[in-house]
């Protein structure tokens, strides 16, 4: 047994003449910020056809961790991974393509076109252990390289039990259709075992999108956000810096209250019962406790109507602690009406919600269990789509953290609000399309 579970472990992690670096390996050092390190394991994984190694490398290239930045071979790479059949590779390719000239992207397309595979070396499939036989950290490592394989992103195969292992479960849980409780089972290894790799039919030049319409797109490059397109400011201060469109708002404390009702007549008390609703269907909240409230809340909107199905992306960036900022889409003509919201809550758990609001009632719809920190001096990457079913799906830095199918709302869009509860953040850049 002990022989066995050697060889096992260098096929796995990498044996000396082995061609394949394992995947987990440069997941590893990636965890570690050891980008150049990475960027060997991956690409040593990737020239052999590993969509998951293609896609990382796509990353870090676009990135410019562990090498020149060069949007050329980002492009290049995801589109090998879109067509080897990665989750969310096309998406990347397609939003990277969005950063580049057409001179670029065709460039990327025919380095693409003309890339292949290395041969690699005939090797013996070992026997997997039996899973009665795993011990807790080996089934839980068990379980991470298989997510992996099926295209899961669970992090490095360490057999630790972290937050993107559990959101990994969760995520293919939801698509096979079982509890979504992110649990680490037996019964969850035996599906996984059985499950194969879905063949995706792409080929490796992007097949032209379904025709969409663009109802609102901004950089805020002209520094004013009145005009190309006009925002409109409710209440609080809004400017445009070198960054974005930014707002700081203070906070002070105060006891939460009972039978708070959400009012579109009173848009000042909407933020802290928003946090309020959140906190209690969530039962993070008791009574008597204190929650952060806005000294004035800073309130922005657009006009942009957008059919029921909507794919709205932005980079945003958050300074602060404190408060929590609100982003939605509106239907009719009151901005803090009927719609839905995107609530992030810095420093607390849920650390972000999605909540239908109509005619003064709110619900929380979906909310991640862990805090989601994003001050960390970077803007990130944020991608909530809706289709035609009423599933909405919300992505942060190309990792999904909901999915929730909700019709309760079934009228086009007028428009975005942007509600800043107290914080400091900075939107670079959105875009909305039908």
């Amino acid at each position: 047994m002990i022989i066995k579970g050697l060889v096992l472990s260098l096929i796995l992690f990498g044996a000396v003449g082995l061609a394949r670096a394992d995947y987990a390996d440069g997941m590893r050092y990636y965890e570690r910020q050891e980008y150049r390190q990475a960027l060997q394991e991956f690409g040593a994984a990737a020239r052999n056809g590993d969509a998951d190694a293609q896609y990382m490398l796509g990353r870090l290239h676009e990135a410019g961790s562990g090498t020149a930045q060069d949007f050329v071979e980002a492009h290049k790479w995801y589109n090998l991974a879109a067509a080897s059949g990665h989750r969310h590779a096309a998406e990347a390719r397609d939003s990277m393509a969005r950063r580049m000239t057409s001179g670029q992207v065709a460039e990327a397309q025919q380095a693409a076109r003309g890339w292949q595979p290395e041969e690699a070396a005939p090797a013996t499939q070992p026997s997997r252990p039996a899973i009665e036989t795993l011990s807790d950290r080996q089934g839980i490592a068990e379980i991470q390289r298989e997510l992996n394989r099926l295209g899961y992103d669970a992090g490095p195969v360490d057999g630790a039990m972290g937050r993107r292992t559990r959101n990994a479960i969760r995520e293919y849980q939801a698509d096979m259709n079982m509890a979504q409780d992110g649990h680490a089972t037996a019964d969850l290894l035996r599906h996984l075992r059985q499950a194969q790799r879905e063949e995706v039919a792409t080929p490796s030049e992007p097949q032209p999108a379904r025709s969409s319409r663009v109802a609102l797109q901004d950089d805020f490059s002209d520094g004013d956000y009145r005009r190309n397109p006009p925002w409109t400011v409710l209440s609080g201060n809004f400017e445009v810096d070198e960054h974005g469109l930014r707002s700081i708002v203070e906070t002070q404390r105060t006891t939460a209250r009972e039978s708070r009702r959400l009012s579109a007549e009173r848009p000042e008390e909407i933020g802290l019962a928003m946090l309020e609703l959140i906190l209690e269907q969530t039962g993070t909240l008791r009574q008597g406790d204190e929650v952060p409230i806005p000294v004035e809340p800073a309130r922005i909107f657009v006009n942009a109507p957008v059919g029921n199905a909507f794919r709205m992306e932005l980079e945003l960036a958050s300074r602060q602690r404190t408060g929590s900022l609100e982003l939605g889409l509106f239907q009719g003509n009151r901005p803090n009406g009927t719609g839905y919201r995107l609530v992030y809550t810095p420093g607390s758990r849920p650390g972000l919600s999605l909540v239908r609001l109509t005619s003064g009632n709110a619900e929380v719809i979906a909310h991640i269990d862990d805090s989601l920190d994003l001050e960390d001096g970077r803007f990130h990457r944020i991608v909530w789509t809706r289709d035609g079913n009423g599933e909405m799906q919300v992505h942060v830095d190309d990792q999904r953290l909901m999915r929730v199918r909700d019709r309760g709302l079934r009228d086009p869009f007028q428009g975005v609000l942007l509600a800043n509860q107290g914080g400091d953040y900075t939107l670079r850049r959105i875009r909305l399309e039908e």
